[in-house]
């Protein structure tokens, strides 16, 4: 079919790019019941599975690759950061593309997930660490296309009252993909098929699954209308001064703040949560009890998004621009006092599995709403359709940076203070006083952010609905504006 290109009242000089393709069909619905095909969904959700099946990789393989190539532990912090930076230095990168039209939505996530299966693919012949860090550099400047730009096309797809429920969806299948990277690399990575490695083999599958996933995005995603403002028109320097000022626009936003600081401290925590199998295994706990506790919070985090997501869409509809701050409060102050016992309140060496599976199923049905219910809708929100790719990619490398940055390293330091000493046995091998030491990190590392956290969220209440009235009434103001303009053209 073809191209067209309408005009659409709001916005500035705004055009609405259509583009149909044969396999699509289009359905009208009322604006306030879209939501995406289940076709577009699926392929969605394999894309938020991409993600999360790369994030576990490395971390699932360590004893392999030490036993294989030699790395040691601070070989495995140099690739995470190196993958980190360069995911929190791209992530923008790819959401200007986006939103300036340069390359079309459905082609970035395309390229995103191509360059990904390039990199692992690699990755299962490399010969040496140095190679590595070029690779896991390539995984994070390649994955960093893939969140933004999905989440945007979510927005675009989506009407305000169901955002929270398609959020949770693909937001769920990031924790599929997780669980399912850590259930086959544990039974993967270490054994040798002959001479050859098992690990070898996972990274080649990993790249296999990316390249089917691009093959599906390229034959079966439909890309929306996308609208496009003038600043889209820019090149060259005029661009990069359009783009620092839309960034400084945001920063203006009172919201986008309030988000970025709950960003920082939310997590800060997330970034340390790994930590509780070396927990589980100092406070006594078998290998197959703590490894079935550390993959429990991803299972139960699936079923806690999706209902995150569904409980924000209530609530914003009860309680309008209140609704879904108070879905984020109400799943932070459940979170927090479950997450304090887990690592604090219950004494290491007297807690059961069973006591220990309660908390984790618990919060992860009750503790993870925030991102799917309220972070990511309120980010669509509060800038026009033309910024949302980029919202979420700023949103997004800002938090990350910090977050990363301060957590691993805060955690470590006061697990140390607490006197954390690894190797000091006691008890029938328990080393109870490491897991004491590190317990009480944790607490202190998760908890207090998320004080913090719970305050932010708080402040939502204030800036959330005066920021949508000032944007409801910038775009009404353009709207009659344009509409005086035609008709003095008109006449």
């Amino acid at each position: 079919m073809e191209l067209t290109s309408v005009t659409t009242p709001v916005g500035t000089s705004e055009k609405v790019e259509v583009e149909s393709e044969k396999k699509a069909e289009v359905v009208e619905a009322p604006e306030d019941e879209r939501e995406p095909s289940s076709v577009i969904l699926f392929w969605l959700c394999c894309v938020s599975a991409l993600e999360g099946l790369d994030t576990q990789l490395v971390p699932a393989c360590q004893y392999a690759l030490q036993r294989d190539l030699g790395l040691q532990l601070g070989h495995f912090a140099v690739l995470t950061t190196v993958q980190m930076v360069l995911t929190n230095l791209a992530a923008p990168f790819w959401g200007i593309l986006a939103d300036r039209g340069t390359l079309k939505k459905k082609t970035i996530l395309t390229l995103g997930a191509v360059g990904e299966g390039l990199a692992v693919t690699i990755f299962a012949f490399v010969p040496n660490f140095y190679v590595m860090i070029l690779l896991r550099g390539m995984s994070g400047f390649f994955l960093a296309s893939l969140r933004p730009v999905c989440n945007g096309l979510i927005a675009d797809l989506t009407s305000d009252n169901k955002r929270g429920k398609i959020f949770g969806r693909v937001q769920s299948a990031l924790l599929c993909g997780m669980f399912c990277s850590l259930l086959i690399a544990g039974n993967v990575a270490n054994p040798h098929v002959g001479s050859i490695p098992g690990w070898r083999f996972l990274f080649a599958g990993a790249g296999l699954v990316a390249f089917i996933v691009a093959g599906g995005l390229a034959g079966f995603l439909v890309e929306p209308a996308h609208q496009l403002d003038e600043a889209s028109k820019m090149k060259g320097c005029a661009a990069i001064r359009t783009e620092l000022c839309t960034v400084l626009s945001f920063l203006r936003i009172p919201t986008f703040c309030v988000m970025i600081m709950q960003g920082v401290f939310g997590t800060i925590p997330w970034s340390v949560m790994g930590n509780n199998l070396l927990f589980f295994k100092f406070c006594g706990l078998q290998d197959w009890e703590a490894s079935i506790l550390a993959a429990e919070g991803t299972v139960a985090g699936v079923f806690g998004n999706i209902a995150g997501g569904m409980i924000a869409d209530a609530l914003a509809r009860r309680f309008g621009y209140h609704g879904r701050p108070l879905s984020a409060q109400i799943t932070v102050a459940i979170g927090i006092p479950m997450v304090f016992l887990q690592f604090y309140g219950i004494p290491p060496g007297s807690g059961s599995f069973g006591a220990y599976f309660a908390l984790i199923a618990g919060f992860g049905l009750l503790g993870s709403w925030a991102q799917s219910g309220t972070n990511f809708p309120i980010l669509s929100d509060i800038v026009p359709p033309s910024d949302r790719s980029k919202v979420m990619a700023w949103e997004c490398a800002m938090e990350n940076s910090l977050a990363n940055a301060i957590g691993p390293g805060l955690v470590s330091t006061l697990a140390v203070a607490f006197g954390y000493r690894f190797g000091s046995e006691e008890m029938e091998g328990q080393s109870l006083s490491s897991a004491r030491a590190l317990g009480s990190a944790m607490a202190a590392t998760i908890c207090i952010p998320w004080l913090i956290t719970l305050l932010a969220y708080t402040l939502l209440h204030w800036s959330y609905p005066r920021d949508m009235k000032r944007l409801k009434a910038k775009q009404a103001a353009q709207a009659e504006a344009k509409a005086a303009h035609e008709e003095e053209m008109c006449i």
